[in-house]
């Protein structure tokens, strides 16, 4: 049998035996509601997070591309256009 969390099946009774005498049977409904609103909420904003990452390297190697491909359609050097040739 597979422990959750390393705890065994007696410890877990335990400790839910305890969290009912702190905090009464008609509480505990109400904190596993909090606790796992709390859980949607993180996982929400990881979800976020990690498609924003991805979205960011997308936009990143399509305007790498689109600066490769523009310099290979030029075909020149790169010389900034208010440069002036001297003759001496």
């Amino acid at each position: 049998m597979k422990n959750f969390l390393f705890i065994s099946i007696e410890e877990s009774f335990f400790i839910i035996f305890i969290a009912i005498l702190v905090f009464g049977p008609k509480k505990i409904p109400e904190i596993a509601r909090g606790l796992g609103e709390g859980i949607r909420y993180l996982k929400n904003a990881k979800t976020k997070i990690k498609n924003e990452i991805i979205q960011h390297n997308i936009d990143q190697s399509l305007l790498k591309k689109k600066k490769i491909f523009d310099h290979e359609k030029k075909g020149k050097k790169d010389i900034p256009p208010y440069s002036i040739k001297r003759n001496n």
